[in-house]
């Protein structure tokens, strides 16, 4: 259970020469800070080179101020110890940074896909003979798939093909549409936290087999299968 709380949480900075980075929380104890000893390096000369730690409970994810200077900052309030809930607000010099959670008291909805009687009949493109998918393995194991039609939308709009309730998620975050060759090509619209392939952000990327797509906190593995 433990490790499944674990790979569920992480930070976006907003702000400064980092702006958009997404860094896991993948460990029990995690460090921030502006030395390059910290596992959340900073770039802000205004941070303590050991200001903060995030420490797993068996309560959640607790900050921690490390330096004793009463700035580190979790929604407005300075905080020593403070326990973090999805969507908090921290701010620790002049970098600001938001916390989220699959653990937070409102629950984190699995993708769910819309409009998928749309696709329902539909014969594989005769050019490629091929039926690709998107393959999604929720913390507990399960496994979803999603058939991709000629254009899938994805993001925390409900009139989105694949719907992601996740505040890391944009309303329109990145659309999966299929070439004239048969491939299939990922836009990300310019969303707030990016989207990434293999690790790597994006902004058009034609996929390839095996592929994995990171949108907010939710992974997929693209798949292109004969008929």
């Amino acid at each position: 259970m433990a490790q499944e709380q674990i790979s569920a949480a992480y930070l976006v900075i907003q702000n400064g020469p980092q702006a958009g980075k997404r860094v896991e929380i993948c460990k029990d104890f995690t460090s921030i800070g502006r030395s390059r000893d910290c596992d959340i390096f900073l770039e802000d000369v205004t941070v303590h080179r050991k200001q903060a730690s995030i420490v797993y409970t068996e309560a959640g994810y607790l900050l921690r101020d490390d330096h004793g200077s009463d700035d580190s900052i979790v929604n407005g309030r300075s905080v020593k110890e403070q326990l973090l809930k999805d969507g908090d607000q921290l701010l620790f010099g002049n970098t600001r940074l938001t916390y989220f959670s699959h653990e937070a008291t409102r629950p984190f909805q699995q993708p769910s896909s819309r409009g998928r009687e749309l696709h329902l009949g539909k014969r594989p493109d005769p050019i490629t003979g091929t039926v690709a998918r998107l393959y999604f393995t929720n913390i507990r194991g399960t496994t979803q798939s999603f058939e991709l039609g000629h254009e899938v939308t994805i993001g925390r709009s409900r009139d989105c093909s694949i719907f992601l309730e996740d505040l890391a998620v944009s309303r329109l975050h990145a659309t999966i549409r299929q070439l004239s060759d048969g491939t299939y090509e990922l836009e990300d619209h310019g969303s707030a936290t990016g989207t990434f392939v293999n690790g790597r952000p994006i902004t058009h990327y034609r996929l390839k087999e095996g592929d994995m797509v990171q949108i907010g906190a939710s992974s997929f593995t693209f798949r292109s299968a004969p008929f």
